[in-house]
């Protein structure tokens, strides 16, 4: 049986302009196949203007999250330097807003329930994964999140429309929807603003 996505999940999908994923595999030929399977406009279901970028080492991609805002992150479950549940735990700290999914070839529950409880997992796939189905928990996951994404900015306008929060903090909450880490601002000891390069 194949899900087809409700009504609501495309139109919300369709108004996510481009979607930006991070993937994570030691494998670089694991990498290069999840990454030919995204760009695949003529397999569906499509990934709306898909913008990926990939990783093999988990340290690079915390890095490159740091500075770089992304809707969805996917990640291999074994990997030498960290396994896949450390590194979402340490990618939904950086970027809270963003989905992830977790890949495994192992059944190791004990991880998977970490990846679940502590990285706040949308989706386990098991490998090795069929593209069709991958693509659509990939759809799937970013409908939802731009439902979470949509569920805050109308409860922030709900909020500061009843006196709750400011103005100034809704528009704060918007901009680090839009741009994780853009309103942490890391300061000098002489009380400097510190600019990274």
């Amino acid at each position: 049986m194949r899900w087809l996505p409700e009504p609501n999940s495309l139109q919300l999908l369709q108004k996510v302009i481009m979607a930006k994923l991070l993937i994570v595999d030691d494998e670089p030929n694991v990498l290069s196949a999840l990454r030919r399977m995204c760009l695949n406009h003529d397999a569906a279901p499509a990934i709306p203007e898909p913008d990926v970028v990939t990783f093999t080492s988990p340290v690079q991609a915390l890095e490159y999250l740091r500075e770089h805002p992304v809707d969805l992150v996917i990640s291999d479950f074994r990997m030498p330097e960290m396994d896949g549940a450390a590194f979402l735990t340490q990618a939904r700290e950086l970027q809270p807003h963003s989905a992830r999914i977790i890949i495994s070839a192992y059944a190791d529950i004990e991880g998977i329930m970490r990846a679940i409880n502590d990285a706040g997992v949308f989706r386990f796939v098991s490998k090795p994964w069929s593209d069709h189905e991958l693509k659509t928990a990939i759809v799937q996951v970013l409908a939802y999140r731009a439902l979470l994404v949509e569920n805050q900015k109308f409860a922030n306008e709900v909020r500061r429309q009843r006196g709750i929060i400011t103005e100034q903090q809704a528009e704060l909450d918007r901009l680090e929807l839009e741009t994780p880490g853009i309103t942490r601002v890391r300061w000098t000891e002489d009380g400097g603003v510190l600019l990274e390069e």
